[in-house]
Order: structure tokens, then sequence, then C-alpha cells
């Protein structure tokens, strides 16, 4: 079996930096579109959960495109390079902030068209992104090792934005008044649009699939579609994957709101975010370490365990200890360790969906699966973005007003808003956390000899050089 080269992995890894920096932008978005324009977040929320249903029949149109595509730089690279221009571009537009009427029609629907188009532009660089890593190997070692780089770098591209874009407005936008963030994050967004295209073109250049299914006749569409229903275990991963996102953006998202109204010092978020994706590349780097000692199901439940245990410190500190800061970080590490070790093994869990379907279906379809972490990625965002939209809405939070033109002030909130805020990002994650650990270990049944036996099986069924 050929090893991937380090200048593979890294360029792989290069790629996933820009590109979850550009993922963490859309986590910035409502933030940027309530706590700072103003925009109401009952609307912000329902439009957000709206725009990722649409995802559902978008994602896995993608996927079927990519399983189709034929083209002497493969599947993957003219998608990848293709969806990264696209999707910079449009992210500029959202930031733009043209000079529309708060809440009116025309910003509702301004919004809402590059909300929309920002998802489908992502989809077409990030379902190819993640379906390359079963082409290059089936050895479990090479896609632990690539699956950790990977990781290590996303968490990287991903802290940096969430833990960083308050500074980088700041900066930019020259002051820490609201219009000088407005500011600020539009300058912010071309600079991550331009790292985002430069660093897929490294990946584009450097990483080529390995294991090319040279089948003459694709599956249509609606095959395609019957195969991703009847794949049982990609549905039971697709399911945990999705609640186990969504506890995660409902934290991050709400870290922001926390920290400046309920801790009532907005620059403890950049510290609390870095500190956190410290941890989050701690618990991909150690990933490799305790995948010797501890089986696929272990791994699962220890990443659970860690991040459940947290969330109720969390929960205790935020209402019986009036929210120590110390004891917050310190916590607050302990769930993105959890995170970090979860994100590289859900990444493998669905590569090994892909060998899992090839047995059971008799075809192989690397895009059409991977479309589903797309899927369940931003759905889980959505959705959490939605719960956070209408639930400050429901807790009455008092977004900044408009004095006069490009003049924005922050209000005082209540005593029940922040009480509405702790439960929101302390209780929630709770009963995902519990429901994912009840489904997964329930239902999953493709452990290490499971695995092999289905690789052994395989090229027994093809013969000799399955990797071309």
């Amino acid at each position: 079996m050929e090893r991937i080269s380090m200048r593979t992995k890294i360029s792989y890894g290069i790629g996933g930096l820009g590109k979850d920096m550009m993922f963490a932008m859309s986590t910035i978005m409502l933030y940027y579109f309530n706590g700072l324009l103003g925009v109401s977040s009952a609307f912000l929320g329902i439009m957000m959960m709206t725009v990722r249903i649409w995802d559902a029949v978008n994602d896995p149109m993608m996927g079927a495109v990519v399983d189709k595509t034929r083209s002497r730089w493969g599947k993957f690279r003219p998608w990848i390079l293709i969806g990264s221009i696209l999707n910079s571009i449009v992210l500029i537009f959202i930031f733009a902030n043209p000079d529309l009427v708060t809440d009116s029609i025309a910003q509702y629907v301004y919004i809402t068209v590059f909300y929309t188009l920002w998802g489908m532009t992502y989809t077409l660089m990030d379902i190819p992104f993640w379906s390359m890593i079963p082409a290059l190997t089936k050895d479990y070692k090479e896609r632990v090792s690539i699956s950790v780089i990977a990781r290590i770098f996303t968490s990287i591209g991903f802290i940096i934005v969430t833990a960083g874009f308050i500074f980088f407005a700041q900066l930019l936008g020259g002051g820490k008044e609201v219009q000088n963030e407005i500011d600020g994050l539009f300058i912010f967004a071309i600079i991550v649009s331009i790292i985002f295209v430069v660093t897929q073109i490294v990946t584009v250049t450097n990483v080529k699939e390995k294991i090319v299914d040279n089948s003459e006749k694709s599956p249509g569409l609606k095959e395609m579609f019957k195969g991703l229903i009847e794949n049982d275990q990609l549905l039971v991963v697709m399911i945990v994957v999705l609640i186990i996102n969504f506890t995660l953006y409902i934290t991050s998202g709400m870290a922001v709101y926390y920290i400046t109204y309920d801790i009532g010092d907005k620059d403890l978020f950049a510290l609390f975010m870095m500190t956190g994706g410290a941890f989050q590349v701690l618990g991909s780097v150690l990933f490799p370490l305790l995948s010797k000692k501890f089986k696929r199901k272990q791994m699962f439940n220890v990443s659970i365990v860690i991040q459940f245990i947290g969330f109720v410190l969390l929960f205790m500190n935020a209402f019986l200890i009036s929210s120590n800061i110390i004891l917050l970080f310190s916590v607050g590490a302990l769930i993105f360790l959890g995170q970090g070790i979860f994100m590289v093994l859900q990444t493998i869990l669905l590569s090994d969906v892909v060998e899992y379907g090839e047995l059971k279906l008799g075809r192989r379809s690397e895009g059409m699966i991977f479309s589903t972490q797309t899927f369940v990625v931003k759905l889980a965002t959505g959705l959490s973005l939605g719960v956070i939209g209408v639930g400050l809405s429901i807790i009455n939070f008092l977004p900044p007003i408009e004095e006069s033109p490009d003049v924005f002030v922050e209000q005082a909130q209540t005593s029940s808003t922040l009480t509405g805020m702790r439960i929101m990002m302390f209780i929630l994650p709770l009963f995902g956390l519990i429901l994912s650990r009840y489904i997964f270990n329930k239902k999953h049944i493709i452990d290490e000899q499971t695995y092999a036996d289905i690789v052994k099986e395989l090229e027994s069924m093809r013969g000799s050089g399955v990797d071309e």
C-alpha cells in the first residue's frame, strides 16, 4: 500500500487551514448582522435555518456531480478551485454592508440572497475537499495521519477567525466602536478570501487522488440518492455528527454574547477562544496516540464524556459560582479538547463508510458520502444560529441601536436575558451529547476488525492493483 508523502499531507492541511478560516466567517455572521448592524435576531434565526434546509437538496446533488466528474485533474480538484474563488467573492459582498435601512425589506433580501449563495458556493469546494481522503489511500493508519494533520490545520484556521475577529475588526477598523468593527470586518473578509484562494491553490497543485473509479457508467442522481439512504452506517454517522456539531456551534456562537454581556469584558472573548482552540488542536494531536490504546467506539465515548463533564461544570460555574473566570477558561478548554478528538474521529468514520457502502451497494461514492459531512456541518451551523437567533429574541436581547448615521451603541441587558444566555450556552448542549452517545453506541457497527474484513473482501473481489 503506497504511503502518502509528507508534502501531500501538509499541502492538504494548508488547504484545510484556509477552508476553515472561510467556514468560521459564517459562524460570526449572526453576530455581525445582529450584534453590530442591529438586524432582527428572530429574522436571522429563521432565515438561517431555512437556508440550511435548501442545503439538504443542494449538498447531495453536488456530491453526485463530484462522483460523476471525469477530468485530467481528477474528480475533486477542479471543484475545489472553482468553489473557493466563487465563495470568496460572495463573502466580500456579505460584509460589504451597503447603505440599506436596518430591518427593511431591501436589507432582508440582500442578506438572504448572499447568505444562500455563500452556502452553495462553499459546498462546491468543501465536498470535494473532504472526499479526497478515501481516494488517497485505503490504509487506516495513513487515513488517520492525514485526517489528524487536516484537523490540526482546520482547527487553527477556525480559531484564528473565531478568536481573533473582534481584534482584527478593531485593528483594521481603527477603533473599538461598533462602526469601527463593521468597517474592519469588511477588510478582514477580503483578507480571509485571499488566504482562502491561495491555500486551495496549494492543495490543488500538490494533492492528487490515487484510488480512481474507472467505471465507464456512472450511476444516475436518483440511484445515488437511493444509495445514500440505503447506507445505514452513513445515516448513523450523519445524525451523530449533526448533533455534536450543533452543540459545538451553540457554544461558540453564544460565547461572544455571554462573555460580552454576562462576564462584561469583550476583550476576554479572544483569549477564551484561543485557549479553547489550542486545546482543540491538542485533542487532534493526541488522537493518534489515543487510537493506539482505544478502539473507535471507546474514542467516541471518551470525547463525549469529556465534553459532558465540561458542560456540567460550566453550568455550575455560571449559576452557583458567579462565573469564575479561571474556571470558565479551564473547563472551556476541557470541552474543546473533547471536540478536537471527535473532529478527527468523524472524518475517519466517514472514510470507513466509503468502503462499507462500496461493498454493500456495489459502487464507490466518495463525493456523495462526504457531501453529507458538508450538509450536516452546515445544517448544524444553521440550526445553531437559528436557535441562537430565535433564542435571543425570546430572552429579549437588546441589540445595538443606531443613534445617528454610522453610530451604533450597545445596550445593557436585563438579568433574565443574561440567565437565558447561560441556559442556551450550557444546558442545551448536554441533551445533544446524551442523545448522540446513545445513537452511536446503539447503531454503529463498523469497528476495526469489521473495517479490515471489508477492505479484504473488496480487494479479493477486485483482485490486485486496487490503487491506481
